[in-house]
């Protein structure tokens, strides 16, 4: 295997400025590196990265993004860099990398503070790093959570969207040492406090989410971006604390749960809100969740109340039995096209519901229909509920023909095979004229090398010059080489791809009605980018095509 991977040398730096440690001589020395480990005959192993004008703050490089693909890829058995913070200024971005090296079995070696993983004391070293790493991170951590603590006996708005109802106002005060500070505060925003109050009222007339979301939407009521009120977003309003009245009561409520309570006594007035934080847990390239009650930090806010404390507990002990309550669908959502098919008159999702009918088979019968006229009780949308159970089997039925040698798809197949069969002679004599130039540079390279021990000194810089712009070259050289064997590859891989995808198709309808729901809904996906309806035809969305049933 570490015969056919390489030796990545990644190279960094912020400028160009012309000296000190230039890309040049960090790729210079971490060559010199490897031929005094491996000796010379390991050049032919070595592929550079290099950034130049980019920080060390973050790892948001193309060459090193194009390094770590390489990783993925298992093409790289070791990367080679001339000091630490040339991969990264960041402690804990190089413990990732280091995670990611250990995962792929990839060496790494630093020229400078002669760290080596390939040996006991390199890996030593590296547990070291780590140990530190995760002292950063847990120190970070808890000097957040007591900034937090300390924010919290303020009752300030720390920033962020502000809550429906709210916006944020700026005070400013004189310190004791005549200094003017700020802070930020909630400040009602009058018509949207009434849009509040009324979902209170509503919830508690209405006692269900969806009945709530039906009767906004009639009344054609939005959010602050004009858009409508969804199940989740009432719930995420029914159930903070920021607009209940902070008193005694809602003070035992929280505490009853778990909620750790971070003011005095005497703060629960009766006339201010409440602000909670520590609500969301937040983790890189994943959406936000909520946290669990009980990690909550809960303090009284500097604004006004709006909620009373019955009508917030009676709300939120509402919301919590119904939780476990569904919109009323078919036994395990066995609708096919559930979360695929669209109405085309509005764009909303059609959703199934139950029928009173059965299938010659015994199975329950369902419609199709539209999301937007079921909440809005036919006020914004027409659209004709379908027979779920036909509109599945007519979509299958479609899909099937995808597999009959006369279909659109077939065809296309075909000519991609037959396009992928014609060798790309463009390619092939650009790869072996490049082959050709780096082998008479390299007897160039060899010749200078010789020519070295008898040259004058006058003359010696120049021909040095020579030797380093014949290997700039023969670099530049060899990694084209290497796209053009690689698109070459995957050419090889494409062709062989398409040849296996009509019986890829042909052996999963064969087992299709074997398979789960969640692997045929799957399967369609693959196929279909989308299926709509308008009450009488369905139009399904092949992907490259579409086609219209009656």
């Amino acid at each position: 295997m570490n015969e056919k991977r390489y030796y990545a040398i990644y190279s960094r730096k912020s400028k160009f400025t012309g000296k000190g440690e230039s890309i040049e001589n960090q790729i210079e020395l971490c060559k010199s590196q490897l031929t005094n480990k491996y000796g010379r005959e390991i050049e032919e192993k070595i592929r550079i990265y290099q950034d130049e004008g980019f920080t060390g703050y973050n790892t948001n490089r193309p060459e090193f993004q194009k390094m770590l693909k390489d990783i993925r890829a298992n093409k790289i058995q070791a990367i080679i860099v001339y000091r630490l913070d040339r991969v990264s200024r960041n402690v804990s971005d190089f413990c990732n990398l280091k995670d990611e090296l250990a995962k792929y079995n990839v060496d790494f070696i630093s020229v400078s503070e002669n760290f080596d993983t390939s040996t006991p004391m390199g890996i030593a070293m590296l547990m070291i790093t780590s140990v530190f790493a995760q002292l950063e991170r847990d120190t970070i951590a808890e000097r957040i959570r007591d900034n937090m603590y300390e924010l919290a006996k303020t009752g300030r708005w720390l920033g962020g969207n502000t809550p429906l109802g709210f916006q944020s106002k700026k005070i400013e005060n004189i310190d004791i040492e005549g200094k003017k500070r700020s802070l930020y505060q909630l400040d009602q925003i009058p018509d949207e406090i009434k849009t509040i109050q009324l979902i209170w009222d509503k919830m508690d007339e209405l006692k269900g989410l969806s009945k709530l979301e039906s009767y906004l939407l009639q009344q054609g009521i939005k959010t602050r971006n004009h858009n409508n009120f969804t199940r989740f977003s009432l719930i995420s309003i029914l159930k903070n604390p920021v607009y209940v009245v902070a008193d005694k009561q809602i003070k035992k409520f929280f505490e009853n749960m778990g909620v750790t309570i971070y003011a005095d006594e005497n703060d629960f007035d009766g006339r201010r809100g409440l602000i909670a934080y520590n609500k969301r847990l937040e983790i890189a390239g994943k959406p936000k969740t909520m946290k669990n009650i009980s990690e909550w930090i809960i303090a009284v806010g500097k604004h006004h109340g709006v909620i009373s404390s019955d009508k917030f507990i009676k709300v939120w002990n509402l919301l919590d039995n119904n939780k476990n309550k569904r919109f009323r669908t078919p036994p395990q959502n066995n609708a096919l096209l559930s979360g695929i098919i669209k109405c085309k008159y509005c764009g909303s999702y059609m959703r199934p519901r139950l029928r009173n009918s059965y299938t010659t088979t015994g199975k329950r019968n369902f419609s199709y229909l539209c999301e937007l006229k079921d909440k809005s009780r036919k006020q914004f949308c027409q659209c004709r509920n379908i027979n779920g159970t036909e509109t599945d089997h007519l979509v299958v039925s479609k899909v099937k023909e995808l597999t009959v040698p006369i279909s659109d798809f077939i065809t296309k197949l075909q000519d991609i095979v037959e396009s992928r069969t014609k060798e790309p002679a463009k390619k092939q004599n650009e790869l072996q004229s490049l082959k050709n130039t780096f082998t008479n540079n390299k007897m160039k390279l060899e010749k200078l090398v010789d020519k070295l021990a008898e040259v004058d000194k006058e003359i010696m810089t120049e021909v040095i010059e020579q030797i380093k712009s014949l290997k700039n070259k023969n670099s530049i050289i060899k990694n084209r080489i290497s796209e053009l064997e690689n698109e070459g590859q995957i050419e090889v891989d494409e062709k062989q791809v398409v040849k296996l995808a009509f019986h890829v198709i042909q052996n999963y309808m064969d087992t299709f009605e074997d398979l789960d729901i969640v692997s045929k809904r799957t399967f369609i996906k693959s196929l279909i980018s989308s299926v709509e309806s308008d009450g009488e035809n369905l139009y399904i969305h092949f992907i490259g095509s579409n086609v219209k049933c009656p």
